[in-house]
């Protein structure tokens, strides 16, 4: 529209100067031709002149012919001769009318001719009267001589006159023909010139035009493509109801056929293919339904939110929103904040009550010992001790379910811990029970608690010999597997990676839907009245979450169950698992300080621990504790519970405990860990935990393992080691994290050297015999870390090699050894210290 109202404003001045040039073309034309007349009019008056000329000399001719001959037929010629040279000067008269000069000349010429015809008739009458040549005949025709003379020299003052004239008119005739040639001209390049810039102007526009066109396709397929690669399913309908703008996701997600996709289909018969709610809802925006908003109609399978509205152009839109996952997420969310709810409460529960519990077993304990003779009441507290017993592995299963258990993972194979249990499987199930195990070749090893993985098992099995009648075949299988990102977005509370797969499948009667969703909620059982307590699967549950791995139950009625677990993968290479020893129980003589809030339970305790043989000291809280610390006293072992009020931190009571006694030991002891202790569902490495509630043999062998230096070794697996005797040579480029990396070290209690290469380490590794472990960066001058590492283990076998680098890496891809540690940059020195250790 633009570019067309810039060519009307060129085009037409452009039209009105070619008019006004033809317009001066024409007058020029007109000018030139009245030019020419003129010159033709001059050429006739010349004719004239010349033809009265003619007409005299053809009357003296005629004349002269009857003069010699005496023929009559020569008047005739005489007399034509004189009529029409009187025609010719009358015309020649009335030719030069608009001449002055000329008409002054006609009454002469008219007297020159009368005088020469009367010349020529006096000689003609005195040549009829004698046929001799008379002096008198010779003198008319002397006199007719001069006249004819002086005619022709009139004649010629006319012509010359005229020529005179003729070469005016002649030149204004060439300059009015210049004139329109030079104006024909102008018209023509103007012309021209309008022509080309019309056809420029066409074509610039006709250039615009396509631009305008290929952009307005572009964008039209831009936004096609957004609007096919958008999630939302959107349609555009005019007022007529004809579709004019939609996308793919729109037809799949109400399940229409896909020969509806294209425009110019209308709504009513995209309506014929939906149900009758969605029908509704697709309708254009009416009174029927609020026009503004979203309304959920569920398809196929499908939650979708649709929403009508009104386009101010003309014609309505229509938006339907795919909101299945979100649905799902939000019943997941409200699952997830049910057991988090639960969970809190079981882990308060269980806290309260171990400490009960250690009331009750440790009193009862002592009863025992006291009254061996009574064997009645003997049998009467074994039962108690029995039942105590039971009250703890059910506060054991309320804290795993609450993902508040103290784990102690390892690195291990699952594939072998299965076979390990087979036997002991099939003891329990009974001869009914067919068991069988499938174990994949190359199967990977996974960080979790031994204990805890052989409890799932034995949890599962136990409910599948139920569930299958005490008859029937379990199958235990265990393969690697991969959970990806479509699964991850199907499952939101998974991480997409690589687990070990523990698969529990049965024969039995399988399980509903909406038993599914309650299986794994504490004291949720389908068992009869009396027989289980329904912690079996919220046990296996919490176990799971908290190793951060994944359960998932496929079951249906009459078909059976399986139960996957899915446990994350470890590079770390499998962990032989430390026993603890069942040997006899021994006391000693050592001081150990009893740190417990509650009166009953530390009553118990100093009582048990004093029976053994040991000197006990006694403190209701960590300010007390640190004041006989602080007294001078020597003490062996800080026996502390982890949960217990005042400003003092528990952790904070048993790093001042060892400031002020470097060889002391520390003894936690507690029915709910909480995070005090133990981070991402596992101990800390330098933490030992007894938990609520323990028997006297339990605490008895507990406390020999830390005082006595050869079993606390053996059982700690070399990883609770007294640093301060190990030195670690510290490889960095960089000597600012050079020199902070080595503060952190020393601060730990390690000694620590430096290099700053691997030409300079491996000179270190040489000469030192006492360094034991090597931390070092990958990117280095020189000699890179890899090469360091194959260098230095070649050259010590046994040393410890420690990877500080500041990005991710898979130890396979880089070619590090298995036993290498990975440490990320930035790190703290907890990090550290767990990486040394």
């Amino acid at each position: 529209m633009f570019t067309d109202r810039w060519v009307l404003l060129a085009v037409i001045p452009l039209f009105v100067l070619l008019a006004v040039m033809a317009y001066f073309s024409v007058q020029f034309a007109v000018d030139e031709r009245a030019k020419q007349s003129w010159v033709v009019h001059t050429y006739q008056v010349i004719g004239r002149l010349q033809s009265i000329l003619t007409d005299v000399e053809e009357a003296e001719t005629g004349q002269r012919g009857y003069i010699i001959t005496r023929q009559t037929r020569f008047l005739d010629t005489y007399r034509q001769g004189i009529a029409h040279a009187k025609g010719d000067l009358a015309e020649f008269r009335r030719m030069t009318s608009d001449n002055p000069r000329q008409m002054a000349r006609g009454p002469r010429l008219a007297s020159l001719l009368d005088a020469r015809f009367k010349s020529l008739d006096t000689t003609l009458s005195k040549a009829s009267s004698t046929l001799a040549a008379t002096p008198e005949l010779l003198a008319a025709m002397d006199i007719g001589n001069a006249k004819m003379d002086e005619l022709r020299e009139e004649l010629r003052g006319g012509t010359s006159e005229e020529n005179r004239l003729l070469i005016q008119r002649i030149a204004a005739r060439h300059l009015a023909e210049r004139n329109e040639i030079v104006a024909t001209t102008l018209a023509a390049m103007v012309a021209l010139f309008v022509l080309l810039a019309t056809a420029l102007l066409l074509v610039r526009n006709n250039i615009r035009l396509m631009s305008s066109e290929k952009k307005l396709e572009n964008e039209s397929a831009i936004l096609q493509t957004t609007l096919d690669t958008i999630r939302d399913g959107i349609a555009m309908f005019a007022s007529s109801g004809e579709l004019c703008v939609f996308n793919d996701t729109f037809f799949k997600l109400f399940s229409l056929p896909i020969n509806l996709a294209r425009k110019g289909v209308f709504l009513a018969e995209i309506q014929k293919n939906v149900g009758s709610a969605a029908a509704m809802l697709l309708d254009a925006p009416n009174t029927t339904l609020p026009d503004k908003g979203f309304h959920r109609v569920s398809l196929d399978g499908l939650e979708l939110d649709v929403y009508r509205g009104i386009v101010p152009t003309g014609g309505f839109i229509i938006v339907c929103v795919d909101v299945t996952e979100r649905v799902q997420a939000e019943l997941v969310a409200r699952q997830a904040q049910k057991m988090e709810a639960i969970g809190h409460l079981t882990g308060g529960v269980a806290h309260d009550f171990n400490n009960i519990l250690q009331i009750v077993s440790a009193n009862l304990e002592r009863v025992s010992r006291e009254i061996q003779t009574d064997r009645q009441n003997v049998e009467r507290l074994n039962s108690a001790l029995s039942a105590a017993a039971s009250g703890a592995r059910l506060t054991s299963q309320l804290l795993a379910f609450g993902r508040r258990q103290a784990l102690d993972p390892r690195s291990l194979n699952v594939g072998r811990v299965i076979q390990d249990m087979t036997n002991l499987l099939q003891r329990t199930l009974g001869e009914g029970v067919e068991v069988e195990s499938i174990v994949a070749g190359g199967l990977w090893n996974t960080f979790v608690d031994r204990s805890q993985v052989e409890n799932a098992i034995l949890n599962l099995a136990i409910n599948a010999r139920d569930a299958m009648a005490n008859s029937g075949k379990l199958t235990i299988e265990v393969a690697n597997a991969f959970l990806d990102d479509a699964y991850a977005l199907q499952h939101l509370e998974v991480t997409p990676g690589q687990y070990v797969m523990a698969a529990v499948s049965d024969t039995g009667n399988g399980m509903s839907a909406e038993t599914i969703s309650r299986a794994f909620e504490p004291f949720f059982t389908t068992k009869p009245e009396g027989r289980g307590t329904g912690l079996g699967l919220s046990q296996v549950y919490g176990f799971v979450k908290q190793s951060g791995g994944h359960i998932k139950i496929y079951s249906e009625i009459g078909q059976g169950t399986t139960v996957k677990l899915y446990l994350p993968r470890t590079r770390l290479p499998q962990e032989s698992s430390g026993v603890l020893s069942v040997g006899t129980v021994r006391g000693g003589t050592e001081r150990i300080l009893v740190v417990e809030d509650d009166d009953a339970v530390r009553s118990a305790v100093v009582d048990m621990i004093s029976e053994l043989g040991y000197s006990v000291l006694k403190a209701e809280n960590a300010e007390q504790a640190l004041a006989i610390l602080g007294s001078g006293v020597a003490i062996d072992l800080l026996f502390t519970d982890v949960i217990m009020p005042g400003p003092i931190h528990t952790r904070v009571l048993a790093r001042r405990a060892q400031e002020l006694h470097p060889n002391i030991r520390v003894l936690y002891t507690s029915g709910y860990t909480q995070n005090a202790i133990v981070h991402n569902g596992k101990l800390d490495d330098d933490v030992f935990l007894l938990s609520k509630p323990y028997s006297r043999d339990e605490l008895a062998r507990k406390l020999r393992s830390l005082l006595d230096p050869t079993v606390s070794a053996s059982e700690s697996n070399a990883r609770k080691n007294n640093p301060a005797k190990e030195k670690v040579l510290v490889v960095e480029d960089v000597g600012l994290i050079r020199m902070t990396t080595v503060d952190m070290i020393e601060e730990i209690g390690f000694l620590a050297v430096e290099a700053a290469n691997g030409e300079d380490a491996m000179n270190l590794l040489r000469s030192d015999p006492q360094i034991s472990i090597l931390m070092t960066d990958l990117g280095l001058p020189g000699m890179s870390g890899k090469q360091l590492v194959e260098e230095a283990v070649r050259l010590r076998p046994n040393l410890k090699i420690v990877i500080a680098s500041g990005f991710s890496f898979e130890r396979d891809a880089v070619g590090l050894p298995d036993k290498a540690e990975q440490l990320t940059k930035p790190f703290d020195i907890e990090q550290l210290r767990r990486a040394l250790r």
